[in-house]
């Protein structure tokens, strides 16, 4: 009972805690993301540090920061009121927030307390929609949209976006001076609820304090290339600085490359066993904030900010002070070793060696060129929209400004291992020799042209060995047909005609008084020959008739229809499906030599024939009610007897098997079996 009343006390303290009101911004901001969709009640009093239009403000308690949305959308919020909150948590975009349903105004009072932050405060969210305070250099200044403004703040290393809800032309001098700025903590948010990038939000320019002015762009002084981003060159973050030099290249994009004119510091100290370098005017790499049309050889005055980028210093958001005309550059001469160990960045150089054009393609840019220079790959690329007139394999002179791409630590040295090239135009390929005509490319067009032909070509032949064949096989048939006719006229005209005088001259002879004896051999052998005549006229209607009988059941019927009154025919067939010419021959020849073996020998007086297939198999079947006989002693072969013999041969011919099944005195089955 005891544990059971503990177990209630506990139960109703936890229901009384999950309905507790939430008071605290810490408590609010902190909720795990599914708790604060379960819409908790919230009595928060805070001040406002920021007010958005569209119903969102952000507050401030003593513990942290929070955001508020309401609807209809309030006009009468300032930065300072001190407000009572009522309502329920909502998820957020980053972390949970208050929907209001209740809002009073307490007062007006100072605005909540900003607390100075890093660049990496604002990147980990740890100030996220507080009021913080930031310290850094003015960079660029652009208006974001209407009335509004976009400043650039360079805080150490980083820089950060401050977007101001005034426009620019009410700023003050803000480029390249030391900037103090008070501003709402905020930033880029994905779906994951992630923080992508920071950025401050601040109300107007009276947020934004000078505490040091910049030095007039036309004031600074023309310092060395070399010496940018030394050592003791100046405190973080750097500060403009002015160069003079002659323009290399000029690019749509804002890119500037320029040979500086100031000469650089002294060398470092040459061990003894080496030979001095002469001294080398380095070049450099400028971004400009707006795109100004220079050309190469003018003579320019550009200030801009520091920074390293790659391999080699460069200025950014730099402006042109001043140019005027100058020389044509020249590109320096250099080695494929002096390309890619680094000492010319940002030149313009021309290599010694040709290099070989092996591909080329589109680019978001441009065009990207793939060469070959004595076994060493090289990229390079040109920024024209249209495709550049190069045969690929040809040999080509490459001249442009030199990029390093990548680099390598080795020891305390960072040392060049790739870099590229950066063509001006077109100009800067020279097409030392076109392509042969044998390259790769048209070889594998050639190899396929011929294999194409020898494709043709077999086919072409695969024809004409089907025609031939279709050919051979019709004079077969032809040859075969007037064979089968000469066969027929000769067996008309000779046996048959005797075999007609020889029945004329038995008719005479029966017509005499002869001994009874005698006229039976007479008659007897009368009917012998009527019998050898029906014989001969049906192989000869058989070797002319070459159309008729065109089915197997339909031979089968011819047969049936041929034989003499004494014997019954009954057939038994069943549809089947169409069978080679050649095959319905041997079967029909085989069905009649086995129909007149049972009259001839079996003396028969009923046959039945039968004709039945299978998906698989055709089955032909003669059965006569004849005497019988021992088909292993009779079927083989006996001398004067070749119609069994002549069976199986057919039969192998067209690749079936003959089985006799009979016993004397009971009758004959012969079975042929075709495999479809």
């Amino acid at each position: 009972m005891k544990w059971l009343l503990h177990g209630f006390c506990v139960a109703l303290l936890m229901q009384s805690a999950a309905h507790a009101q939430l008071t605290r911004a810490i408590d609010i901001r902190t909720l795990p993301y599914e708790r604060s969709l379960e819409k908790l009640p919230i009595d928060l009093t805070a001040t406002i540090g920021f007010v958005e239009s569209g119903g969102t403000a952000f507050v401030q308690d003593d513990s942290a920061g929070t955001h508020l949305h309401f609807k209809p959308a309030r006009n009468d919020l300032r930065v300072g009121d001190q407000v009572r909150v009522k309502g329920t948590t909502t998820a957020g975009l980053y972390f949970p927030g208050v929907d209001v349903t209740e809002l009073l105004i307490l007062g007006h009072t100072a605005p909540p307390a900003a607390v100075p932050a890093t660049y990496d405060d604002l990147a980990t969210g740890r100030f996220h929609y507080q009021r913080v305070v930031v310290e850094g250099l003015g960079r660029t200044l652009t208006p974001l949209d209407e009335n509004r403004s976009l400043l650039r703040l360079a805080m150490g290393s980083r820089v950060i976006e401050v977007r101001i809800d005034s426009p620019p032309e009410s700023a003050p001098a803000v480029i390249d001076a030391r900037l103090r700025i008070t501003a709402l903590a905020a930033g880029g948010i994905n779906d994951r609820r992630q923080l992508v990038f920071p950025y401050l939000r601040v109300t107007d320019w009276s947020d934004v304090t000078i505490s040091q002015s910049a030095q007039a762009p036309e004031t600074l002084p023309i310092i060395s290339v070399a010496t940018l981003l030394r050592f003791g060159a100046a405190d973080e973050p750097h500060h403009r600085a002015g160069i003079r030099g002659t323009v290399l290249a000029a690019f749509a994009d804002g890119r500037v490359f320029l040979r500086d004119s100031t000469p650089p510091p002294p060398p470092r100290e040459t061990p003894k066993d080496e030979t001095p370098k002469p001294p080398q005017s380095p070049s450099i790499a400028i971004r400009l904030t707006s795109s100004v049309a220079l050309t190469p050889g003018q003579l320019a005055k550009i200030t801009g900010f520091p920074v390293m980028t790659g391999f080699s210093a460069s200025l950014a958001d730099a402006l042109v002070l001043a140019a005027e005309p100058g020389e044509s550059p020249a590109a320096s001469i250099v080695s494929l070793q002096e390309f890619q160990n680094g000492s010319h960045d940002a030149d313009l150089i021309q290599l010694t060696t040709p290099a070989v054009l092996n591909d080329f393609f589109r680019t978001n840019d441009g065009y990207e060129l793939r060469l070959t220079s004595a076994g060493i790959s090289i990229r390079a690329f040109l920024l024209q929209t249209s495709a550049p007139a190069l045969e690929i394999d040809s040999v080509c002179q490459l001249s442009g400004i030199c990029l390093v791409e990548s680099s390598t630590d080795k020891g305390f040295r960072s040392q060049s291992d790739r870099a590229s090239l950066l063509l001006r135009s077109i100009n800067d390929i020279q097409v030392l020799s076109t392509a042969p005509f044998w390259t790769a490319k048209h070889l594998v067009i050639a190899i396929a042209i011929l294999g194409g032909i020898i494709l043709l070509t077999l086919f072409w032949i695969t024809q004409q060995r089907f025609q031939i064949t279709r050919l051979e096989r019709k004079i077969t048939q032809q040859a075969t047909l007037d064979e089968r006719q000469r066969i027929a006229r000769e067996f008309h005209d000779t046996l048959e005609q005797e075999l007609a005088g020889l029945s004329l001259r038995l008719d005479a002879a029966t017509t005499r008084p002869l001994e009874d004896k005698t006229r039976t051999l007479l008659e007897t052998s009368r009917s012998l020959v009527s019998r050898i005549q029906s014989e001969a006229r049906n192989l000869v209607s058989d070797l002319r008739d070459t159309e008729h009988a065109t089915t197997l059941a339909e031979a089968l019927q011819l047969l049936a229809s041929r034989a003499p009154e004494s014997i019954a025919i009954t057939l038994d067939l069943h549809s089947i499906g169409p069978i080679p010419p050649h095959v319905t021959h041997h079967l029909r020849m085989i069905a009649q030599e086995a129909v007149t073996n049972a009259f001839k020998h079996a003396q028969a007086s009923q046959i039945t024939l039968h004709l039945s297939t299978t998906p698989k198999l055709l089955t032909l079947r003669i059965t006569d009610n004849g005497r019988g006989f021992d088909p292993s002693a009779e079927t083989h072969g006996k001398p004067g007897h070749f119609g069994c013999i002549g069976i199986r041969e057919r039969c192998r011919k067209i690749h079936a098997e003959a089985e006799w099944q009979s016993q004397p005195g009971q009758g004959t089955f012969i079975t042929v079996t075709l495999p479809l």
